[in-house]
């Protein structure tokens, strides 16, 4: 099992892990939210590449110590930010749906199917969580590794439930998931920097928009077809 970079860290409540402050005092609430809050503003109107210290206590409109005060360093405060607009990090909070799913291959499917359409869907209308993907790909940061290591957890927990399905069959999930996940990451990405199609499909297109998640159930139904074919052989 991969070791968490945050061994504090609870997995089915990743994205309150900021927000649960009503023990303390109101002004720190109010102020932490501003922060917090400020980061995604710098990144939707700046891009992440002017993003600092004084950049955001700039957006929150409050002075530079309290983001030291409240956070610590500045990268817990990105990791604030990040830990509840990352697609995958919501996910956690409802692992329950995927741990208490029945081992049905057709339940399972589904699963699948909504967690990737979750992801075209989230990330195609969340400009700030693209610059972050963007960032993550193109510069190391240890912060960002850190982000990406999470993630690999929780995608772990889906994975070892779906094991039970494509256990002794020669069809990988992971290699499957790995390739629609960041094809996901890529044509939004595209759209969205580049202004331009894929493959002759414009993802910034409605139409576009449900070919692709009509391929993604596809591939997926495809994956679970020939899992069911080769235990039928059986």
């Amino acid at each position: 099992m991969t070791n968490s970079p945050y061994p504090d860290l609870n997995l089915y409540d990743m994205p309150n892990r900021y927000r649960d402050i009503s023990a303390r005092p109101k002004n720190r609430a109010l102020t932490e939210r501003r922060l917090i809050d400020a980061v995604g503003g710098v990144i939707r109107t700046k891009g992440y590449k002017n993003l600092g210290v004084n950049a955001v206590a700039k957006e929150a409109d409050v002075n530079k110590k309290l983001i030291y005060r409240y956070f610590g360093t500045f990268d817990k405060l990105v990791e604030a930010y990040i830990l509840e607009n990352d697609y995958w990090m919501n996910v956690s909070r409802k692992m329950d749906t995927v741990i208490e799913c029945k081992s049905d291959p057709q339940e399972m499917k589904e699963v699948i199917v909504s967690l990737l359409e979750g992801q075209f869907a989230y990330f195609l209308q969340h400009q700030p969580m693209q610059d972050i993907i963007l960032w993550e790909i193109t510069e190391h940061e240890k912060l960002l590794n850190s982000i990406s290591n999470v993630r690999e957890i929780i995608g772990q927990v889906i994975f070892e439930k779906m094991d039970t399905v494509f256990k002794d069959t020669d069809i990988n999930l992971r290699a499957i998931s790995a390739l629609l996940v960041s094809g996901i990451y890529y044509m939004i990405l595209h759209a969205k920097k580049n202004e331009s199609t894929i493959c002759e499909i414009n993802v910034s297109s409605e139409a576009g928009q449900q070919e692709i998640l009509k391929a993604v159930r596809l591939i997926i139904n495809w994956a679970f077809e020939r899992t069911a074919r080769e235990g039928n052989k059986d």
